[in-house]
């Protein structure tokens, strides 16, 4: 009696029947690949304007800014991942329940739970893809002050006479020396986070969380009530705080980060497509399924971003646990957006697609 040997091409060659056999896994993978594609290409735009003036500044080579070109990078696949995937699933349930495959599947005695379960297989998928993205990310974001603080010894340590020396990221300016061998050795020139005040100093370093910076012989022109009368300051070391939000580092581990964030579009994606099978008798257009799909993991990334902001630089503790509340915020957000769509009144008649 011989025995089938099914090889590589075999398995995959079953995988594929068995997506064109299922009615709501091929549309789900399709529509959530094409809704991330979208997604990720808005989010591109916007990290290239964020990163064009000083792309264009001649003075700052394309190394010093590839660090933070694939920090943006991966911050753009995750966020379009993570809401490409529950927006996906959500427009597959709609379509589902717009063609009346939805009520076959329930007159056969399959629970909405069950018709999601299908989609278990490409969740692994989507989520081994959302892990890696978050894991890339966590890792680069946990120090990005040690990137900062080599650009500012290279742009010290490159210092030409009677140039200057952008340091991107951080608002500064190497001043170098007027001529060669002189004696006035570069400073930093830069303006502090909070007040807007203009200082100077000799030598710079950042905390690897970006949350201050320390100044050696740093001097200061403070501002007073009168414009005849200037208070300059001088001090050997200076600390300033509060850097702009969008340059702050994440304060959780990269593990930790990647299950959170996975953990929250999975239960946005399944949320979002189970609350439209069991709506399954009310017809719910393209984009008010698109709605639910989104609400999820924009909520989550919004206390991810608030919790993010306010984890102690030191000891944080319990304070991790909070981040489990972030799948919860994600869940909660699926039902309320649910609850407004069916609220509305229903076009009859209506030809949602």
């Amino acid at each position: 009696m011989s025995r089938r040997v099914v090889g590589p091409t075999n398995a995959l060659v079953e995988v594929g029947r068995r997506l064109r056999r299922d009615p709501l896994a091929l549309p789900a993978l399709v529509v959530a690949a094409s809704a991330t594609a979208l997604i990720l290409g808005a989010a591109l735009i916007g990290a290239t304007i964020r990163l064009l003036p000083w792309a264009l500044d001649p003075t700052i080579p394309w190394s010093t800014l590839a660090p933070f070109a694939k920090s943006l990078l991966v911050v753009a696949f995750e966020a379009a991942l993570m809401t490409g995937w529950p927006v996906g699933w959500a427009l597959a349930a709609q379509r589902l329940v717009e063609r009346g495959e939805a009520r076959v599947l329930a007159s056969l005695g399959e629970s909405p739970r069950r018709t999601v379960g299908r989609l278990l297989p490409q969740a692994l998928l989507l989520g081994g893809l959302l892990v890696s993205s978050s894991t890339v990310l966590g890792r680069d974001a946990v120090a990005p002050g040690k990137v900062v603080n080599a650009l500012l010894a290279d742009g010290r340590a490159s210092c030409a006479p009677g140039a200057t020396r952008g340091v991107p990221f951080v608002s500064a300016t190497w001043l170098c020396p007027p001529r060669q061998g002189a004696d006035t050795p570069p400073r930093l020139v830069g303006r502090a986070p909070l007040g807007g005040v203009v200082f100077t100093a000799e030598d710079a370093r950042v905390s690897d969380d970006l949350r201050r910076i320390e100044l050696a012989g740093a001097r200061l022109t403070l501002p007073t009530g009168s414009s005849a009368t200037t208070v300059r300051v001088r001090v050997d070391t200076l600390v300033l705080r509060g850097l702009s939000p969008w340059a702050r580092a994440s304060s959780l581990p990269p593990a930790l980060r990647a299950v959170v964030v996975t953990g929250s579009s999975l239960v946005a994606g399944g949320a979002a497509a189970t609350v439209i099978l069991r709506a399954r008798r009310r017809r719910i257009g393209g984009v008010a399924a698109a709605a639910i799909g989104a609400a999820g993991p924009l909520a989550a990334l919004v206390a991810l971003r608030a919790l993010e902001l306010r984890v102690p630089e030191t000891s944080p503790g319990g304070w991790l646990a909070l981040f489990s509340l972030v799948p919860l915020a994600a869940l909660v957000a699926v039902l309320v957006a649910a609850a407004l769509v069916t609220a509305l009144p229903e076009r009859r008649g209506a030809d949602s697609k």
